[in-house]
């Protein structure tokens, strides 16, 4: 089978789209599928998919008006293949900006989006973002000591971690209320080609929080040295459905504390170190019980199934079925 995905790929993985893309791309690559990889931004590299003539375009997208528009126009180079969406960052303008796309199949991660995109007569099948559980995964205390002294953070330290993008729709402000909480060091990570949030960064920073602001190729050190992942954001704008680090927290075997975003209440149920906050409020009193009572953690096994490789299986099954369904129909 050859598929071509059409994404954003960039060596700098630190926004939630691109890794998407590239988990994705790798993936199928291991699980022996002849893949072409396309930069959606990238007009040159367009009329390589009337040469490599794939069976499957499956695109990952927000989607916006000029990413539907640029991906319609990418699909008529080949209309003979079927086409796929990853919509990881829904939303009711991009659903309605797919109508006359009319993909084959949107890939959705909540109850919300399917009766999103259904109410504008697209097909869909539940396919969410995953994790690269041999990437993240738990270290021994031994290194965790080492990685603490390397990065100046004493062992006493409660670390509270977040990785994010500097704006105010990630309700970043909890992080100040944290900090200044006896025992406790948040550090948050941040873009590190992100232009704004200078006056956000200035703020957590004078609270006593720690910004890194740069690329981490190995950032499953950083969460390592952490006892805790909070995910405060409300606002569905700010981020994309299923947030990857929660799932990366997870794999690393941290009690994560978040909010009920997007698809994450629809993928789990609360337990094992995994804590919902219904308000903003708990989520500070969820961590002092973490502090204190230290529960019993086992997000690692919550996530596992979830893995990209055994999304990798599901995928090339939607895949086939749609090669099925085209061969029956031709």
């Amino acid at each position: 089978m050859k598929v071509c995905l059409v994404g954003h790929f960039s060596d700098t993985l630190d926004e939630g789209l691109r890794n998407v893309a590239r988990y994705l791309g790798k993936t199928l690559e291991e699980n022996g599928i002849e893949l072409k990889k396309l930069a959606i931004s990238s007009f040159r590299e367009w009329k390589s998919v009337q040469t490599f003539r794939p069976d499957i375009m499956h695109f990952v997208l927000t989607p916006t008006t000029r990413g539907v528009i640029t991906a319609k126009l990418i699909s008529t180079l080949h209309p003979q293949a079927k086409t796929v969406i990853s919509a990881v960052h829904p939303s009711l303008v991009g659903a309605r900006l797919l109508q006359p796309f009319r993909p084959d199949v949107v890939l959705v991660q909540s109850k919300q989006s399917e009766r999103l995109f259904k109410s504008i007569g697209c097909e869909t099948r539940f396919f969410p973002n995953g994790v690269d559980i041999e990437k993240f995964k738990p270290k021994s205390q031994e290194d965790v000591r080492r990685l603490r002294n390397e990065f100046g953070i004493p062992m006493q330290s409660f670390v509270v971690l977040h990785l994010a993008s500097m704006r105010k729709q990630r309700n970043l402000d909890v992080f100040k209320t944290i900090q200044r909480q006896e025992g406790y060091q948040v550090i948050l990570v941040a873009r590190e080609n992100e232009a704004g949030g200078k006056q956000l960064i200035r703020e957590l920073q004078e609270a006593g929080c720690l910004v890194w602001k740069k690329h981490f190729p190995n950032i499953e050190d950083v969460y390592s040295m952490a006892n805790c992942y909070v995910f405060p954001t409300i606002e569905a704008k700010a981020c994309i459905e299923t947030p990857l680090s929660v799932l990366e927290a997870m794999a690393c075997n941290l009690p994560v504390v978040t909010t009920r975003f997007g698809a994450l209440p629809g993928l789990f149920h609360e337990g094992s170190g995994l804590f919902f906050a219904e308000r903003v409020e708990q989520i500070l009193r969820v961590t002092q019980v973490i502090k204190n009572g230290r529960p019993r953690v086992d997000t690692r096994h919550l996530v596992s199934p979830y893995s990209w490789v055994n999304l990798a299986t599901e995928l090339i099954g939607i895949y086939d079925e749609l090669s099925e369904l085209y061969a029956l129909v031709g």
